[in-house]
């Protein structure tokens, strides 16, 4: 799984993680959704983690991800720490249960772009 999330300093808003490509056809997240972020400096705040309750269509990847398949959370901050520097990646890890299996984790980047 290889998801690339794009986010603003200034943006305040929902992302998701599509899962699908990590589950069985027949398997959905049930629940106990916990994200950890790698290199943490506490700038980067994480809204609740849900699971789609609704299938999601992705236009730009002409893809859906069926009831739950994806985990939508609320992302804000971050800071980019470098001077000169206009970009950051975070690593997240989803970590959640499902109807087969007790834990699964998905990990994602984030990168955080201070730049017009």
């Amino acid at each position: 799984m290889h998801q690339i999330l794009e986010k603003r300093l200034f943006d305040n808003r929902y992302f998701d993680v599509d899962c699908s490509d990590l589950l069985d056809d027949d398997e959905q997240i049930i629940g106990g959704v916990s994200v950890l972020i790698d290199n943490d400096d506490g700038s980067l705040i994480l809204g609740g983690a849900l699971v789609n309750p609704a299938p999601i269509f992705y236009s730009k990847l002409n893809r859906t991800a069926q009831i739950g398949k994806a985990v939508q959370m609320r992302i804000s901050g971050g800071i980019v720490v470098l001077a000169g520097t206009t970009e950051r990646i975070y690593t997240l890890r989803l970590r959640f249960s499902t109807n087969i299996n007790m834990g699964i984790e998905a990990t994602v980047q984030l990168r955080l772009t201070d730049q017009p």
